[in-house]
């Protein structure tokens, strides 16, 4: 029974969220609301049944970062959220996000941005950026539930009087999808609808017209910055898993959001190409197999969450000292060099 506990994903997390050095780094950003975020954890963990298949050390380094931008995570709020890949989480802000960190930098008197419906928009110069909406007493759309977004427009005006907007018609929304979203790109190859911009394309494209009027005239704080690198990382991730599935495999790689997928039947291939096509594999690995150990040479791994760094944080003084993982998800006594490693 107690074998089975350790295995339950709940169980994993509660562990984590009831270790002594994960409540004092929660406690050090959150202070008094430290207890709550770490339930929130639980509860975010618990509602997902892609979340409890992630490596938990990943989901509380998601669940870190958002803590560090003081961001929740529960889903109702809109504001930050812990994104499933395959065997791995990330984390992802939201348009609600976004704002709300751009209210805490105290530069902004204010921000704003919505989705548009066709009876609310009257013109649109993509050359000047003027955008003219009909009174506001004739729109019937966005009250009536009639989904017929036209466009995405953000505004904000900034303590000193600056202000600016921007707009995006739903095409060039869904064009920069396509272009940017590898998980998009997906959906659409495979007619499937599990990615962020299949199922709520609205939040989706309200933050990247947002985001793009931001980065473009906005006062971008210390904070902000950090949240859209570590946002941005949400893709690179799922890009990073995508090479190392098709290194291992060989193969046209699944994408790294889904667990549960359809896979396009493979045209039949003669045996010089199956052989061609195996070789190649097996080099890939190999090769991949080699830089690993390269990289690894001169490193620490923490063989709990498979972390490499250049030395353990250490807890105690001589006899007493013990090496600890210093991922703040993990922090596992389970430390050993990596030559001592390779040779496990």
């Amino acid at each position: 029974m107690e074998n089975q506990l350790v295995k339950s994903p709940i169980s994993q997390i509660k562990a984590y969220t009831n270790n002594d050095e994960v409540k004092g780094r929660f406690e050090e950003m959150l202070g008094k609301r430290s207890g709550a975020y770490l339930n929130s954890i639980i509860n975010v963990v618990r509602g997902s049944d892609a979340l409890q298949k992630c490596a938990p050390a990943s989901i509380m380094s998601a669940a870190v970062v958002a803590a560090t931008l003081n961001l929740p995570i529960d889903p109702a709020l809109g504001q930050a959220a812990i994104v499933p890949y395959k065997g791995t989480a990330q984390f992802q802000i939201m348009y609600k996000g976004v704002t709300q960190l751009c209210i805490r930098s105290g530069q902004y008197q204010t921000i704003h941005c919505a989705e548009i419906y066709k009876d609310e928009l009257k013109s649109h110069n993509p050359i000047t950026g003027v955008v003219k909406f009909h009174n506001s007493e004739t729109y019937k759309m966005r009250d009536s539930g009639k989904c017929e977004v036209v466009g995405h427009y953000a505004y904000f005006k900034l303590i000193t009087g600056f202000e600016k907007s921007d707009f995006m018609t739903a095409k060039q929304v869904m064009a920069h999808a396509e272009k940017y979203s590898k998980a998009y790109q997906y959906d659409l190859r495979v007619k499937k609808k599990a990615s962020p911009w299949s199922i709520n394309p609205i939040q989706m494209g309200n933050k990247t017209i947002l985001l793009r009027l931001l980065k473009k005239y906005g006062v971008m704080s210390i904070e902000m910055q950090d949240a859209i690198v570590k946002d941005n990382s949400f893709e690179a991730a799922e890009e990073n898993a995508r090479k190392k599935i098709d290194s291992e495999q060989g193969s046209e790689p699944i994408d790294a959001n889904f667990e549960k997928q359809e896979q396009t039947p493979e045209p039949e291939l003669t045996s010089a190409q199956k052989a061609a096509k195996t070789k190649a594999a097996n080099k890939k690995k190999k090769e991949a197999a080699q830089t690993q150990q390269k990289q690894a040479s001169s490193l620490y791994t923490c063989k709990a969450c498979g972390s490499n760094f250049d030395n353990p944080k250490i807890s105690g003084e001589g006899a007493a000292a013990v090496s600890i993982c210093p991922n703040t998800g993990c922090l596992s006594k389970n430390i050993v060099a990596n030559e001592e490693f390779m040779n496990d």
